[in-house]
């Protein structure tokens, strides 16, 4: 048995429609043009938040062999939620999307999980940032929403040990659409990918450290709930 503290789900809600609020404001900061903050943006991203709250109390290891494929359903309900009927009008997608993620040579889930387990010596802020570097940069893991559920296995990583997760505020909204725009733009491969990506990597780890006070209001008070360490 272990403990894990548990996300208040509203909260992240609350969070994520203030910002929603003023995103065209926000928008006026950001160094690229971005889609419209939707209400089915908002709420399938509140859907991604519980299912990685899910998978963090009952111990999935998401960089377990074995569990690989569960990165997959993240980024299902990020971009279509949990709704089944929504989950058949997205099948074709979301078959490719699978065929995309285990086959792509240079930015697939092996160019992913061989890094994860090269860095393992690395704090879990650089180890965190650097997966969201790989998920995002070029050529990208998903097909589509590979800010969002990057995002989301950073937060998972992070309340995997113990510490609070990243979400979407006002206060840190330009602090990350801006450095998310340099990594969508960088290649993972090259002579380039040598200097550049780790510079990103050590910034965006700096930036979720230095966020991590703030966030800490998204865990349900100081309530620890026990859970089973299986799921694997």
């Amino acid at each position: 048995m272990r403990v894990t503290r548990r996300l208040d789900i509203p909260a992240v809600e609350r969070a994520l429609r203030e910002v929603q609020s003023r995103f065209a404001e926000l928008s006026q900061q950001f160094t690229e043009p971005r889609d419209p903050f939707t209400d089915e943006v908002l709420l399938n991203v509140v859907e991604g938040y519980a299912l990685i709250d899910e998978y963090v109390a009952r111990g999935v290891d998401l960089f377990n062999l074995q569990q690989l494929d569960k990165m997959l359903e993240i980024n299902a309900t990020v971009l279509c939620g949990t709704d089944p009927a929504r989950r058949r009008e997205f099948a074709q997608h979301l078959e490719a999307t699978e065929a995309h993620f285990f086959n792509n040579v240079e930015g697939g889930i092996k160019d992913l999980y061989n890094w994860y387990c090269s860095y393992g010596s690395d704090s879990i802020w650089k180890r965190a940032a650097g997966v969201y570097v790989r998920i995002l940069s070029k050529p990208q893991l998903f097909i589509e929403g590979n800010n969002r559920t990057g995002s989301l296995i950073v937060s998972y990583l992070l309340m995997r040990a113990g510490l609070p997760p990243f979400v979407l505020t006002l206060d840190n909204a330009e602090g990350y659409f801006n450095p998310s725009s340099v990594i969508r733009n960088s290649a993972k491969h090259g002579v380039k990918a040598l200097y550049e990506l780790p510079k990103i990597k050590k910034k965006y780890a700096a930036f979720l450290e230095a966020k991590a006070p703030e966030t800490d209001k998204f865990f349900l008070g100081d309530t620890l709930a026990p859970v089973s360490q299986g799921s694997h």
